[in-house]
């Protein structure tokens, strides 16, 4: 599994340059970023290359984050990869695109996604990208 963060922001300009700043002054790299608007706030979603040290500047830096583990599979395997899911009784929470290959899925039960996943021949990305 891959650890995600989400990290709640002020929806107004400058938000994101300073989030982006502040992991780009520690040399974080963001690998992956989706965002959701939700009124005030949005909610950005990011995987980096070093969670543990992102995790600390975040915080260090005040920023509310939460960490969630998510599955990245090849985008080519999507259809496959919903199709086997959803026979799993696994609900997709959301969704989104890494580097046009890849695909980061939020699910709700995530024991039962690996081993349906994984029985089905598809390919799941390890904790590092």
């Amino acid at each position: 599994m891959v650890k995600q963060f989400s990290i709640f922001l002020e929806n107004r300009p400058g938000r994101l340059a300073n989030l982006l700043d502040i992991l780009g002054e520690s040399k974080i790299k963001v690998l992956a970023m989706e965002i959701a608007e939700a009124g005030n706030y949005g909610i950005v979603r990011m995987i980096v290359d070093d969670d543990k040290k992102a995790l600390s500047v975040l915080r260090r830096a005040n920023m509310a984050v939460n960490q969630v583990d998510v599955i990245i599979i090849d985008l080519s395997n999507i259809t496959v990869a919903v199709n086997v899911l959803g026979g799993a009784g696994v609900n997709i929470d959301y969704a989104y695109t890494m580097d046009c290959r890849k695909v980061v899925l939020k699910v709700n039960k995530e024991a039962e996604a690996l081993k349906a996943l994984s029985d089905s021949g598809l390919k799941v990305y390890p904790g590092k990208v």
